[in-house]
């Protein structure tokens, strides 16, 4: 947990402290009287434990981000196996539209080919009709003109 800017030291000023306490209690304490040796034991113990909540803290932050990333890889994970979902979703749809555009252009080709079928048998059949028709008026009107012709 190296040069951490965050990291927290306990410093005291001894001098501060022989103040504070002469000012409450009214009791001159010296820098090299026994009790700032308390003072002095306080401070390392402050330290350590300073150290100890820090170290755990980061652990815990390492955690908290690790696992985030975790959760973000797996929610990109999810979002993306349902993208391709949703793509093959749509891709299937479209399929299915060209298919039954293919079978409905089917459908139509088969009735425009029996509407022109019909038609050209009905084109035939009357032109068989005139045609006919025709034969038998060339016939009676030969058979009159030879009939007259032989008479």
């Amino acid at each position: 947990m190296g040069n951490n800017p965050m990291k927290t030291e306990v410093v005291l000023d001894l001098k501060r402290i022989t103040a504070e306490v002469a000012a409450r209690h009214g009791m001159l304490v010296r820098q090299d009287d026994p009790a700032m040796l308390l003072v002095t034991m306080n401070e390392v113990v402050l330290q350590q434990v300073f150290g100890n909540i820090e170290a755990r803290t980061e652990e815990i932050v390492a955690g908290i981000e690790a696992g985030f990333r975790s959760a973000q890889r797996e929610a990109l994970g999810s979002v993306e196996r349902e993208a391709r979902k949703a793509g093959i979703a749509v891709r299937e749809e479209i399929q299915k539209d060209i298919d039954d555009g293919r079978l409905h252009a089917r459908e139509l080709i088969l009735e425009l080919n029996h509407a022109y079928t019909r038609s050209a048998v009905r084109r035939w059949v009357a032109t068989g009709v005139v045609a006919a028709s025709g034969l038998v008026v060339l016939g009676v009107g030969l058979g009159v003109l030879l009939a007259r012709v032989l008479k």
